[in-house]
């Protein structure tokens, strides 16, 4: 009865095994083997329980006890085996495996379990043996290839590993998990694609595997993909927030791509985790350094130091670190110390040399330079740019040629050396080397270029209006002179649009300069637009500031009749600006009194009680200028006669003379011929004959070139000492003709023709 009730425990125990029901099954067989310690079946049972359990030290205990109990029955050698090899018993593991073979000698899976323990004995010549012997019984058998695989990884045979991996994938791709091993044999034989490949499936398997995210992202990192690096890394520290490679990992991407504040804080994250997975303390400091985190960046160097005294590199990045700090003397110690280790280290004396310079101890600084190319000739362009700048700040210019030259030679993308060699070459008025030079920089960097203004004064003088516009258009920094330049160039070219817009500008920072204003009224008149040409002056008139001096309203005056005698404005048009200009002359007068310049009010006599009787009759006739004059002869603004009859009487002028440099006279001069007493006429026929303009000759130079502006002023009033004369207040000298240089711009001419309005006042170029 009591052993029937037993064998149906067993039985029990048996079945629950099968059914994966350890817990109970563990409670039986504590029951029975406390009653009865030797049952062979309750050893057995209890051994094979604690194999599932991975409890191997009992279940070798609970087996040998069962193996004692009954040999001749005992067949759980493989078991047994699992047991010692997971306690690593390898030799006892090996004896109840072959003793499984004595049992079952084609028993495939107690071959591969034999190879297994072999291999992790190193006895590697009958762990392939046993390997092979498995496959030969079942050539299917997945995990004998996955061992021998397994082999040929860790010895670095990566095709052999490939080649069985493979094969054992291919009979059960279902149960193939060794993806990771795959992938890093593909990753060792430099099949990258193949590589990723298999670690993606690895993580389709075992998602929680942060190395296997890490090792990833480090391939791609090798591939210089830093998008996906970066976004495995992060998978890693996802998976595992404490995982300090993956921070390490990508604080190396990120130093990479020269994005040193994430470096820096990604290095840091990896140091507090680990210190030991941590070791770049180099790279950290670059980083830091480049945060301009010196002290920081010095630290780090100092620790690179600790490991290796000899560390010269260490000792050159922190005099960089000091050197950025401006503690150049402290900068000169340690590039010292870096060349003291190793004295062809020509960075050390580049930087050394880079200190001194920036102590303004160009002599030291050059020194030192040449001690670097001394070691390095053919790569070292900073160096001869350091030697450059020096002799240009010790005033040496052509040595500094030399050097800078010598930089562009071997680096011609180095923008440092051509900006200095610009600036040299417009210093010493070689401006087709600067020209030269500016076209370089602009080609390879557009945007660095430093000197636009000097560039399109360059341009402006040599009259290449376009480039002026072209170089301009490169450069947000337009001044006043830039926006005069431009404004003159696109009249050049006849965009008036453009000019006009320029002129526009320069006004809003120069409300009182009629000068701008009456350019920009040419331009309306050029564009025929005779309503914006009014409201520039009318702008003028608005805008003037009454505490500035020469208030230019006698200018205007006179510009506006002349636009009113060609039926160019209306007379309204001509009455209203009239007032305006009177009105605000009046307030000028009272402000400057006897000090102010020649004003219309002034013009008139201080009297505008007649003049304003004009302003009652603001009539409309086709012959405004006959109105005009009947006006006058009815007594009702005599006042304003004198300035009228100033315009009907022939042009008079009285320009300084320059007789006494005749014999110097060029392309830069224009002769006015006249009558004055004898009427003696003075022609232009040779600039090189000493007596033929005789003593009523008269000239005007023009200092560079003679602009429309310039030209208008010609023939408007400046009381000033210049060398223009108003050409309205001297009645003793009758114009007859105005002769211009041969270079002079024919629309210059033109515009003085129409200012003149005289037809008996001939206008040529000399030799016509």
């Amino acid at each position: 009865m009591y052993n029937t009730k037993m064998e149906n425990l067993l039985n029990e125990v048996s079945y629950r095994i099968n059914n994966e029901d350890y817990h109970q099954t563990l409670e039986i067989l504590d029951g029975i083997l406390k009653k009865v310690p030797k049952n062979y079946r309750a050893n057995l049972y209890k051994g094979q329980v604690c194999v599932e359990l991975k409890e191997y030290e009992d279940a070798v205990r609970y087996f040998e006890e069962a193996k004692k109990v009954d040999i001749k029955t005992f067949k759980s050698y493989n078991l047994l085996g699992i047991s010692y090899h997971a306690i690593k018993q390898y030799d006892k593991a090996i004896e109840c495996f072959n003793e499984t073979l004595k049992i079952t000698p084609n028993s495939f899976k107690a071959y591969n379990l034999l190879g297994i323990s072999y291999f992790e004995k190193k006895d590697y010549t009958n762990a392939i043996e046993n390997f092979n012997k498995a496959i030969e019984i079942n050539p299917k058998y997945d995990k004998a290839f996955n061992n021998l695989a397994l082999f040929y990884y860790k010895n670095k045979k990566y095709n052999e590993a490939i080649e069985f991996f493979e094969h054992s994938k291919s009979l059960d791709e279902r149960v193939f998990k060794a993806y990771d091993m795959l992938g890093m044999s593909y990753y060792n034989i430099n099949n990258y694609d193949k590589a990723i490949e298999c670690f993606t499936k690895f993580l389709q398997y075992n998602g929680k595997s942060c190395k296997t995210a890490n090792t990833l992202g480090a391939v791609y990192s090798f591939l210089k993909d830093y998008d996906n690096a970066i976004k495995y890394f992060n998978i890693a520290i996802d998976i595992n927030p404490k995982y300090a490679n993956a921070y390490n990992n990508l604080a190396l991407v990120y130093f990479n791509r020269k994005m040193f504040d994430k470096a820096a804080l990604y290095f840091d994250k990896a140091k507090k985790l680990d210190v030991n997975a941590f070791t770049d303390y180099n790279k950290l400091g670059i980083s830091y350094y480049s945060k301009k985190y010196y002290y920081e960046a010095i630290e780090c160097f100092e620790r690179v130091i600790e490991k290796n005294s000899n560390a010269y590199k260490a000792y050159n990045f922190i005099g960089i670190c000091y050197s950025s700090n401006e503690e150049y003397d402290k900068a000169i110690n340690y590039f010292n110390k870096s060349i003291e280790i190793n004295d062809r280290y020509y960075k050390a004396y580049n930087n050394l040399a880079l200190a001194y310079y920036n102590l303004k101890d160009y002599n030291n600084a050059i020194e030192n330079f040449n001690k670097s190319i001394d070691i390095n000739n053919n790569n070292n362009a900073d160096s001869y740019n350091g030697i450059g700048l020096s002799y240009y700040h010790l005033g040496e210019k052509e040595k500094s040629l030399i050097y800078l030259n010598k930089a562009l030679e071997l680096n011609p993308s180095y923008n440092n050396s051509y900006e200095i060699l610009f600036s040299i070459y417009y210093d010493l008025e070689e401006y087709d080397n600067a020209l030269n030079i500016a076209d370089k920089i602009i080609e390879v960097n557009p945007n660095s270029f430093k000197y636009y203004d000097k560039l399109l004064s360059i341009c402006f003088d040599n009259k290449d209006y376009n480039k002026v516009i072209e170089y301009a258009s490169r450069t947000d920094k337009r001044n006043d002179d830039i926006y005069n330049m431009l404004a003159e160039s696109y009249y050049r070219i006849k965009d008036y649009d453009s000019s006009s817009i320029c002129y526009n500008k320069l006004i809003e920072n120069k409300k009182s300069s009629f000068e701008l204003y009456n350019n920009l009224a040419v331009i309306y008149y050029l564009k025929k637009d005779y309503d914006m040409l009014l409201n520039t002056y009318q702008r003028y008139i608005d805008n003037f500031d009454l505490k500035e001096d020469n208030f230019a309203s006698y200018n205007i005056f006179l510009l506006s009749y002349t636009l009113l005698k060609g039926n160019i404005i209306k007379y309204n048009d001509f009455l209203n600006l009239f007032e305006k200009s009177l009105n605000k002359t009046i307030e000028f007068h009272n402000i400057h009194k006897n000090n102010s310049s020649y004003t219309l009010y002034k013009n008139i006599n201080y009297n505008t009680d007649t003049l304003k009787l004009l302003l009652d009759k603001k009539t409309e006739t086709e012959n405004i200028f006959d109105i005009l004059e009947n006006t006058i002869e009815e007594g009702k603004l005599t006042a304003i006669k004198p300035v009228i009859e100033n315009f009907n009487k022939k042009m008079n002028i009285d320009f300084y003379s320059f007789s006494s440099y005749i014999n110097n006279l060029n392309d830069n001069v224009i002769c006015i011929e006249y009558e004055a007493n004898d009427s003696i006429i003075i022609k232009t026929k040779s600039y090189n004959e000493e007596n033929i303009y005789g003593k009523t000759a008269k000239f005007i130079t023009k200092e560079d070139d003679i602009h429309y502006d310039t030209l208008l002023s010609i023939f408007s009033y400046n009381s000033g000492n210049d060398d223009y004369r108003a050409i309205l207040n001297n009645n003793n000298i009758t114009i007859k003709s105005i002769y211009f240089p041969k270079n002079f711009d024919d629309s210059n001419i033109e515009i003085i023709r129409r200012i003149i309005n005289d037809e008996s006042i001939k206008l040529c170029k000399e030799n016509n």
